[in-house]
C-alpha cells in the first residue's frame, strides 16, 4: 500500500526493545487490522502514527488490571508500600483462591526486600500452595533463615475482617495478626481485550482473555497467524514463564520474515455472484482469514491465513465457497459403518493405539477422514443415511485439543440439527453419533470403538 510504512513487527500496547523495525500502537488508538501474515493492514487513529500501518508480524501485549481481593490492603505487586514501623508485615498469597504461579516468585522476593530493609520487623508469609519454579527454593530456604513466618491455610482457616485484622485458624494454631496487609490481587484482561477481539476477530478464551486453553496454541500463539499473545492478552498464567514465551514469540517472526507457505494445499474459492456479503464466513472463520473485497463486493480468503478448517464452507448459506476437493466422495454404499473423523484428533489418536497394540482400531468401519468435523454438513450426513443402512460416527475433538478452536461445537450443532429432523420423520436419530476425543486418548479410542462395534452389531 503506497504511502503506508512496512515493519517487521507492530506491538499492540506494550513494546519491548528488539532488533526487528517495529512500531509500538496503543491498543485503544487501534481501529481496525485487514490482511494476513506477512501483509497485514493495521488502521489506527492516533496522531502520533499514520492512519495506515503496514507490519508483517504483530504481538499483543497488554497488561493485567488489577482487582483487589482484601479492600484496604496494599497490592503485592506494587512497589510503593508503606511500613509503620510497630507493625509487622503480613503476605498474603492464594487468597480466597489460588494465585497464578509466578506470584510466589514476587511474593518471596517482596518479603525478603522487607526482612533486608527493615530487619527488625516482623514478616509473615499466609499462603495455600508454594509454586517451587526457577529459584523459588532457594528464595523459600534464604526467607526461612531469614525469620519469616510461613502459615499454610486451606479454605476457611484465613479470614480477614473489615478493619483488616487477620484471624488464622490450623489444627492448634490460633492466630490474630493486624499490620500492613501486601495482598496478590486478582488478575483479569485489560479493558480493550474484548475490543481487540473484535477486531482481530480471534476467539476468546478464558475469563474473555484472547487466548484459548488449546494445545495448538502454546505457548503464545492466537487462532490466527502471525499474531501472537504475551503477557495480560492470554491470561493469569502468562508471567510465569515470560522470558521464555518472550524469546519463542521473537523466533517465531524472525522465521516469518524468511517467508511463509500455505498451510493447505486445496484452493478454496468464493463465487462472488452468488456471495450475499452476509459476513456469516467472517464471523464463523476461527482464523481470521476472511475479509471484505470491496472492488468485487464480495468476501475474499486469504490464502496464508487460512488453516483448511472447511467451516466457512460449511456454513455459507448460499453455497458461494467452493473447495477443488470432496472429502465424501469416496463413500460408498458399502454397508459398513461410517465413520467420519478428524485429521488432528481421531486419526492421530488410531496411529498411536496401532503402534501401542499392533492393533487397528478403525478396521471394519468405512473412514471419512476430514480436516475438522465443522466440515461435515448437513447434506453430508444426510446422504450417507440415505446411501446404506449402516450408522454413522463423527468423532471430533475435545475442546483443549481442536486445532480450529471451535470446529467441535459447530459439528455439535450439526449432529443436534440432524436429530431433530430424524425425529421429525419418525426415523431413528440414534443412527448418527458424535463422540469427542484428543490425539493423546489412543487407549480410550480402541477401546470405545471396540463396545460400539459390538454395541451396533448387536
Amino acid at each position: 500500500m503506497a504511502g503506508s510504512p512496512k515493519y517487521e513487527l507492530a506491538w499492540i500496547g506494550d513494546k519491548v526493545e528488539t532488533d526487528f523495525k517495529d512500531i509500538q500502537i496503543s491498543a485503544k488508538d487501534l481501529v481496525a487490522c485487514q490482511g494476513e501474515v506477512g501483509d497485514f493492514i493495521l488502521t489506527c487513529n492516533d496522531r502520533n502514527n499514520p492512519a495506515k500501518i503496514e507490519a508483517a508480524n504483530i504481538i499483543i501485549n497488554l497488561p493485567y488490571q488489577e482487582e483487589p481481593v482484601i479492600e484496604g490492603a496494599d497490592s503485592l505487586l506494587n512497589d510503593n508500600y508503606y511500613l509503620k514501623d510497630d507493625e509487622p508485615a503480613i503476605i498474603v498469597q492464594d487468597y480466597p483462591d489460588l494465585s497464578p504461579a509466578f506470584i510466589s516468585k514476587v511474593a518471596l522476593k517482596r518479603s525478603l526486600e522487607i526482612k533486608n530493609n527493615y530487619p527488625d520487623q516482623e514478616v509473615y508469609y499466609l499462603y495455600q500452595a508454594m509454586r517451587f519454579l526457577e529459584d523459588n527454593d532457594r528464595l523459600y530456604e534464604e526467607a526461612r533463615k531469614a525469620g519469616i513466618v510461613f502459615l499454610k491455610f486451606d479454605i476457611g482457616q484465613l479470614t480477614v475482617s473489615e478493619d483488616l485484622k487477620l484471624s488464622y485458624e490450623r489444627e492448634d494454631i490460633e492466630l490474630e495478626l493486624a499490620g500492613t496487609i501486601l495482598a496478590a490481587p486478582e488478575l483479569k484482561p485489560a479493558d480493550q481485550t474484548e475490543r481487540l477481539a473484535r477486531i482481530f476477530n480471534l476467539v476468546d478464551g478464558y475469563q474473555d482473555y484472547l487466548q484459548l486453553d488449546n494445545i495448538y496454541l502454546q505457548p503464545t500463539q492466537s487462532g490466527r497467524r502471525g499474531v501472537y499473545l504475551l503477557r495480560g492478552s492470554r491470561g493469569p498464567t502468562a508471567l510465569t514463564y515470560y522470558k521464555e514465551e518472550l524469546d519463542f514469540t521473537l523466533g517465531e517472526i524472525a522465521k516469518n520474515l524468511t517467508g511463509v507457505n500455505e498451510i493447505d494445499d486445496y484452493e478454496r474459492t468464493i463465487d462472488d455472484q452468488k456471495c450475499i456479503v452476509c459476513y456469516t464466513c467472517y464471523r464463523v472463520c476461527p482464523h481470521g482469514a476472511i475479509q471484505r473485497d470491496d472492488e468485487l463486493n464480495s468476501m475474499k480468503i486469504m490464502e496464508l491465513a487460512c488453516q483448511g478448517c472447511n467451516l466457512c464452507i460449511s456454513r455459507c448459506p448460499t453455497s458461494a465457497i467452493e473447495i477443488d476437493h470432496d472429502y465424501f466422495t469416496e463413500a460408498d454404499s458399502e454397508d459398513k459403518t461410517n465413520l467420519i473423523i478428524c485429521e488432528n484428533s481421531a486419526e492421530i489418536a488410531a496411529e498411536k493405539y496401532n503402534s501401542m497394540t499392533g492393533e487397528e482400531p478403525l478396521s471394519g468401519f468405512k473412514e471419512i477422514v476430514v480436516p475438522c468435523v465443522s466440515t461435515v454438513e448437513r447434506k453430508n450426513i444426510i446422504q450417507l443415511l440415505a446411501s446404506n443402512s449402516a450408522d454413522i460416527m463423527v468423532l471430533g475433538c475435545v475442546a483443549e485439543a481442536c486445532k480450529h478452536l471451535t470446529g467441535h461445537d459447530r459439528c455439535q450443532q450439526v449432529i443436534d440439527r440432524i436429530k431433530e429432523d430424524l425425529e421429525k420423520l419418525d426415523l431413528n436419530k440414534d443412527r448418527v453419533h458424535y463422540q469427542r476425543l484428543s490425539p493423546r486418548m489412543a487407549t480410550d479410542l480402541g477401546g470405545f470403538l471396540a463396545d460400539w462395534k459390538e454395541a451396533v452389531i448387536q
